[in-house]
């Protein structure tokens, strides 16, 4: 059983998510992840339609701009209808978007909290180097066992500090591109923390867009770089999945 724990179906015509699902239905799981209001609700739509896809709700840092006083409530109206969402995210920070990294920092804060409200894990994007962004997590978690570091791109140093506080790491399609840094955590994650994600379509192989169904080549490259049969691998990112997305299968 093949899990891509984080792409965006939400993004994607019907008609080739139809293509998709029908071709994999008995041999994958999916977390289908927002960035606004409008995609979520293009999510819960999609999750609803297949038993294969679940949802984590999230607001993108770029979508800052777009938060109100209202937000929060429009989000937690969602949880309170919907029974497959599994986390919240992707949130975080992002040193690329044209907005105060203040206004960022505070909504990423309001939705680490509606995840707590709501006993969910968080997906988290970030784009800044350094302690930023664990700085604002210290604050707000004893341990980081809730916690995704989603497409991880970060030394092992970065790691190191993340693994000591109990976080799970999900490693992209960007993985493909044999950067030394990246390729060093991915072989040095263990395997009680690892996801595996293809963050399609977004993530791009050979400047083509990606779909969910090349999470296939993720687990293909991320055996050999960590020298582990297949099965074991698919076995441990699994159990992890099940575990921090509490997935009922």
């Amino acid at each position: 059983m093949l899990i891509d724990a984080h792409c965006h179906f939400n993004s994607l015509p019907q008609n080739k998510i139809d293509t998709i699902t029908e071709s994999c239905l008995d041999d994958f799981y999916f977390v289908d992840s927002s960035i606004d209001l409008k995609s979520s609700k293009v999510s819960i739509d999609i999750s609803s339609q297949y038993s294969s896809i679940f949802t984590s709700l999230g607001f993108h840092p770029f979508s800052v701009n777009e938060f109100s006083s209202e937000t929060i409530s429009k989000y937690q109206e969602i949880i309170n209808k919907n029974k497959k969402i599994v986390a919240i995210g992707e949130i975080g920070l992002d040193n690329k978007a044209n907005i105060i990294v203040e206004d960022q920092e505070n909504v990423f804060i309001d939705f680490i909290k509606l995840a707590q409200k709501n006993n969910l894990s968080i997906v988290i994007h970030n784009r800044f180097e350094g302690d930023k962004i664990l700085n604002i997590l210290d604050n707000l978690y004893s341990n980081y066992e809730r916690v995704i570091f989603h497409c991880f791109s970060y030394s092992t140093d970065l790691l190191d500090k993340i693994l000591e506080r109990g976080a799970f790491v999900s490693f992209s399609l960007n993985i493909l591109r044999k950067n030394k840094s990246i390729l060093a955590s991915l072989k040095k994650c263990p395997l009680n923390r690892i996801l595996l994600e293809t963050d399609s379509p977004y993530m791009k192989i050979r400047n083509e867009p990606s779909t969910p169904l090349d999470i296939r080549d993720v687990y293909s490259f991320t055996s050999l770089v960590k020298d582990i049969e297949k099965t074991e691998l698919e076995k441990a990112v699994f159990l992890n999945a099940k575990k921090v997305f509490s997935l009922p299968v």
